[in-house]
């Protein structure tokens, strides 16, 4: 059952750190304009912000996608553990 606390626990900080990421994510795509007219009176700082929000995106998704899958197989560990151990006693 020790095993079975310790897969618990990670599960419960990877979810944790994935919840937290995807709040920081929506909060991010919540600045990104999905569309931006440039013409000449359109200052070239509010297409550098786009830029950067855009980049920043970008670089989350692969994080994402990673604590995603690994929530995902952790949960299904745990769940196979936990019945695999109440499984015999029943």
């Amino acid at each position: 059952m020790n095993m079975l606390m310790s897969i618990t626990v990670l599960w419960a900080v990877i979810t944790v750190s994935f919840i937290i990421v995807m709040i920081y994510r929506a909060s991010l795509s919540n600045h990104e304009t999905d569309q931006l007219f440039l013409n000449e009176t359109t200052p070239s700082s509010v297409h550098q912000e786009n830029d950067e929000v855009v980049r920043r995106l970008n670089s989350l998704a692969p994080i994402c996608k990673g604590l995603g899958g690994v929530t995902i197989l952790l949960t299904l560990l745990a769940g196979g553990m936990w019945i695999v151990h109440t499984l015999p006693t029943n």
